[in-house]
């Protein structure tokens, strides 16, 4: 192929968009989506519509190879729930072979990831109670229940078990099998000197720990046959005290490449010990894991041929570039990268970047709603999870293209106007401000927050090549609104942060005496620089996530002494659910956070509050500062949007104009008033509809996309 024939991607990705060959596969590209649970199999545990349709998406997305979630083999693998699915179960083999046949069709190509949690799962997590399996009795770190000690028998029988997987897998025609060596689960276990504690031949020594997943492969390899791709997963780091690091686990790791059974190893870091180094926020510096894995794979092509995937916070495509080029690393795991945006490949391959729609890197919609019990999304892709309903496919011309104007440019407006100009409706969006980005630009300027820029700069971009018409420093009142006679109008005027200190632990107190005073703020004022703060800041937390405890950090680093006092029985609790709960933790300590839980204020008198707990009722410390910063909740703008009712025909209130809500329910919102749909009679997803089974994905997918 020529230069002139080249795709923009093939000439400034050149090694990128290269293929791979991988035992008797090719894969197209050195782009991949890592096993991730999705939370997709809350019934049944087999494969569904929802994973063929959200695999599907990115097949069609242009990526090269991926990974399914983690699939149990043994009914002794429970997990958190029953969320995930059950590959030893010959029922799925029919379903598989669909999402195969949806992912093939498209041009990628998909592995089958099987495992055993062991320790980390729960014994009540099915509809009866089963017994955890590990190498030692030890407590798991993830639901804090014991484990017993595994037999030989019964050792044998989970490698029996990973076998007769692999072969449902095989049958369903997926192009290999992964073995889940990592995070904690039951082989990484035996690999890990810090769980196993076993005296026998299991146990003391590199070459004893790497037996039992040893004899695993070997089950795998011998019922698969050598054409078949057999990987592994193995954390390169445990992150954890004492435990493994990666001049041990490279060392490990060639143990079971040298035994030949393998086709690739996919390179990881953390267990549930570290569940945040598994899935890094945002507040990981970029490429954390990077210089570990080209260790890794030199190690690797020291003894055998084959290639090693790598993650670690990769998000940039030219340091991807850059990784395969210097031979750190033959395939890049770009996996929430392909989550928020699955068109990505693609838009880099044909020069499209400007369109990209990029992971901000917060957990919430994604790792913070399975922590919840829920199916994942995406905060910036609310398709997410949800293709069969909102994929690409189903993004429909307007039936009577019209004029729209839209009063609010923050990211809701943003979004809900791209959506109608995709769809053919010509638009106007006006903000009263110098800027677009609402109050995610003020959240972009918390400490390590900084990707929450990205969100106003994608949609910006997107919305120029559109051809909206974006007018700043503009506000419309109601009747010239009227008078501009669009044929639609949706309104996204956003909120107003309270400081009534408004708690919901006392819902009777409406307001808090003292917080009129001149010296009390809400966090928008401290972010936008409008509060004239002394040195001593007390902060009251009604929030308990990143809002009020990235404020305290921010007013930290610029010199000031804080003092949060939360309503909440722990420090930013919400954080546990995104993951950087540890990693904020660490920051604030060490900067000198001092905090007061379980309580809230009674009153304000000049420089002193009353605090009093929340349990006894009772007066407690009284704290000296210069000033007080409440963050403690929102209220709607939505006057604009009463005064249109009745006199605009086509009208929709979205995002926190309707009510402040977190930004993924916002976007959300947007893109079912961009689709004419937020008034929809079937706006609303019953309970398990994504989960059912047909054939339809083929005329859906395959004749919309010919």
């Amino acid at each position: 192929m020529t230069e002139n024939n080249k795709k923009p991607g093939e000439i400034a990705y050149p090694h990128l968009f290269s293929p791979l060959r991988i035992n008797s596969i090719t894969v197209r590209n050195r782009l991949m989506q890592t096993a991730h649970a999705k939370g997709f199999h809350s019934g049944s545990g087999l494969t569904n519509n929802r994973d063929i349709y959200y695999q599907a998406e990115r097949a069609k997305g242009g990526i090269g190879l991926i990974v399914t979630g983690a699939r149990h083999t043994h009914p002794s693998s429970t997990g958190p729930n029953r969320s995930l699915a059950r590959g030893n179960r010959p029922e799925i083999i029919e379903r598989d072979a669909e999402m195969v046949r949806a992912v093939h069709a498209f041009g990628g190509h998909i592995i089958a990831q099987i495992i055993h949690f062991g320790p980390q799962g729960r014994s009540g997590a099915l509809d009866d109670y089963r017994e955890l399996w590990g190498p030692s009795t030890m407590k798991s770190p993830a639901y804090n229940e014991w484990a017993r000690e595994m037999t030989r028998e019964q050792m044998r029988e989970v490698s029996e078990h990973f076998a007769q997987t692999a072969l449902n897998s095989k049958a369903a025609g997926f192009d290999g099998v992964e073995l889940h060596y990592s995070h904690g689960y039951l082989h990484q276990q035996f690999l890990s000197f810090v769980y196993n504690k076993r005296t026998d031949e299991y146990g003391g020594t590199l070459d004893n720990i790497v037996r039992f997943p040893i004899e695993t492969m070997q089950a795998v390899r011998d019922a698969v046959g050598p054409d078949f791709v057999v990987g592994i997963r193995i954390s390169m780091d445990e992150c954890t005290v004492g435990g493994m690091k990666a001049d041990t686990a490279i060392e490990m790791t060639c143990k079971l490449v040298e035994t030949g059974l393998i086709d690739y190893v996919s390179a990881t870091a953390g267990t549930y010990a570290a569940h945040a180094d598994q899935i890094p926020p945002g507040d990981y510096a970029e490429d954390w894991l990077v210089e570990d894995g080209a260790r890794l794979r030199k190690a690797v092509q020291a003894i055998r041929d084959i290639p090693v995937f790598i993650v670690g916070h990769i998000v940039d495509p030219k340091k991807a570039e850059a990784l395969v080029a210097e031979g750190a690393a033959d395939m890049i795991a770009m996996t929430r990268t392909q989550i928020a945006d699955p068109a990505f490949a693609n838009k880099l391959l044909e020069g499209r970047e400007d369109e990209i729609n990029h992971c901000i890197r917060c957990n919430q919609a994604c790792i913070a709603r399975l922590m919840a019990g829920n199916a994942i999304s995406c905060v910036v892709n609310p398709a997410a999870g949800r293709e069969q309903r909102f994929g690409s496919h189903t993004i429909e011309p307007a039936a009577a293209p019209g004029r729209w104007l839209v009063v609010g440019g923050g990211p809701a407006g943003m979004r809900a106007a791209l959506e109608l100009a995709n769809r053919g409706h010509a638009v106007e969006l006006v903000e009263a401000s110098e800027r677009l980005g609402g109050q995610v630009n003020l959240a972009a300027m918390l400490p390590r927050r900084h990707k929450f820029g990205f969100i106003p700069r994608d949609l910006q971009r997107q919305l120029h090549k559109a051809g909206v018409n974006v007018r700043l420093n503009t506000r419309m009142t109601a009747d010239e609104i009227v008078a501009h006679d669009a044929d639609g109008v949706i309104v996204a005027t956003g909120s107003t942060p309270l400081k009534t200190g408004f708690t919901s632990t006392r819902p009777a107190v409406d307001q808090v005496p003292g917080m009129q005073q001149a010296n009390v703020f809400s966090v928008v004022e401290v972010l936008e620089g409008k509060a004239p703060l002394g040195r001593c800041v007390v902060l009251f937390d009604e929030d308990g996530g990143r809002y009020a405890l990235g404020t305290a950090e921010y007013l930290l680093d610029r010199g000031h002494e804080v003092h949060l006092v939360s309503r909440f029985n722990a420090l930013s609790p919400n954080l546990a659910l995104t993951l950087d709960l540890p990693v904020n933790y660490r920051h604030v300590f060490a900067k000198g956070l001092r905090y007061t839980l379980n309580s809230w204020v009674r009153r304000i008198e000049g420089g002193t509050a009353q605090l009093f707990n929340l349990f006894t009722d009772q007066d407690e410390a009284r704290l000296q500062a210069d000033s007080f910063v409440i963050a403690a909740g929102h209220r709607a703008n939505d006057t604009l949007y009463h005064q249109l009712l009745g006199r605009v025909e086509r009208l929709y209130c979205i995002g926190d104009a309707r009510l402040p809500r977190p930004l993924q329910d916002s976007l959300y919102e947007a893109m079912l008033a961009g689709r004419e749909l937020l008034d929809a009679p079937n706006r609303f997803i019953e309970q398990g509809e994504l989960e059912g089974f047909d054939l339809q994905w083929q005329e859906t997918l395959i004749t919309r996309a010919s």
